[in-house]
């Protein structure tokens, strides 16, 4: 059926068609195949283009539709309208700028309206404000990669923890739970980060409170202080993850919690190094009036708890770290970057 009047124009009293067009979320439109101006367009456009769709039938050449549309994707609408007059559909995706500004994805999908002989008359289409599936589709890359970084991440901190785990155990019998001790501290990392919402972080204190749960640290004998809050980049957590879990391991074997006299405290605050960059800076300091009576087995000068300390932290984060071990106390220092968004 014929939806015009005698100048080729929609009728004003085609109300299902009107009812229709103003129901609709997306935007409806049409245009004369021949001379390509804009015969109709419905009120969603107010909303996605932040303008009067009135203004824009009041000047329904093309052009004044190209205008709204970023120079580098106008080329796409033109070629899919040489398309349609064709008798072709086409399914189109550019950017415009909205009325305040800001840039928006339009998906449109243009089609040929033909008359009783087949031929091409108009041009209608259904123009969807794609914007937020396509952040939504750059968000899912930007986490696959993330997924990705952090299993290679996790693959070779696993190996090298089994490398060096199997390097100082006389045995299997050795090996077995000082390895399965170090790939749960591992997973509770993980774990942290599996209940994390969108763009959230781990902060310090979940760590440490999360690791001394984990080897029944608590009570008087231990002190705690600094902020809470602290926001930790993710590639640095499963490597001062394992950090923390050496010395708490180690404090509870041969340091300050193996004594009844021993004494822990832990201290942090942020800070910002000489360029600029803002940092975490950690106090570990064990105190015992005995002796312990075996050395550390981590914090001799070939056990991996130092090691991950002295150069696995400053190679892979940039901290910055220093370990003490003296007859009756420890004293490390552990500096690490802090995220800047």
């Amino acid at each position: 059926m014929d939806r015009s009047d005698g100048n080729g124009s929609l009728r004003e009293s085609d109300m299902p068609f009107r009812q229709f067009g103003n129901a609709s979320s997306d935007v409806l439109w049409i245009r004369n195949a021949r001379t390509l101006e804009l015969e109709y367009l419905s009120p969603a456009f107010d909303r996605i283009y932040g303008m009067d769709h009135r203004s824009m039938l009041a000047h329904p050449a093309l052009e004044s539709w190209m205008e709204l549309i970023l120079p580098e994707d106008r080329y796409i609408v033109y070629e899919a309208i040489d398309k349609v007059r064709k008798g072709q559909r086409a399914l189109t995706e550019y950017r415009i700028w909205h009325d305040d500004g800001r840039i928006r994805w339009m998906r449109n999908t243009k089609f040929p309206l033909l008359d009783d002989d087949g031929k091409v008359v108009r041009i209608g289409g259904i123009g969807h404000d794609a914007t937020e599936e396509r952040e939504a589709a750059d968000r899912l890359q930007v986490l696959i990669a993330e997924l990705q970084h952090r299993t290679r991440n996790l693959m070779a901190v696993v190996q090298a923890v089994s490398d060096r785990t199997l390097r100082e155990s006389a045995s299997l019998a050795e090996f077995g739970p000082a390895y399965s001790e170090r790939l749960r501290a591992i997973a509770r990392v993980h774990g942290l980060l599996s209940r994390l919402s969108e763009g959230d972080r781990v902060s310090f204190d979940e760590l440490l409170m999360e690791e001394l749960r984990a080897h029944g640290v608590n009570g008087d004998r231990v002190s705690l202080d600094g902020p809470a809050g602290v926001r930790l980049r993710s590639t640095t957590l499963q490597t001062y993850a394992l950090a923390l879990h050496e010395l708490a391991t180690n404090a509870i074997k041969y340091g300050a919690l193996s004594t009844d006299s021993g004494r822990l405290g832990i201290r942090w605050r942020t800070s910002s190094r000489e360029d600029g960059t803002p940092v975490l800076q950690m106090e570990w300091n064990e105190q015992f009036d005995t002796p312990p009576a075996r050395p550390a087995a981590g914090v001799n000068s070939g056990g991996y708890g130092r090691e991950l300390i002295e150069r696995a932290l400053p190679y892979q984060l940039r901290a910055r770290t220093s370990y003490r071990l003296e007859p009756n106390g420890l004293h490390c220092t552990v500096e690490v970057p802090l995220p800047t968004d």
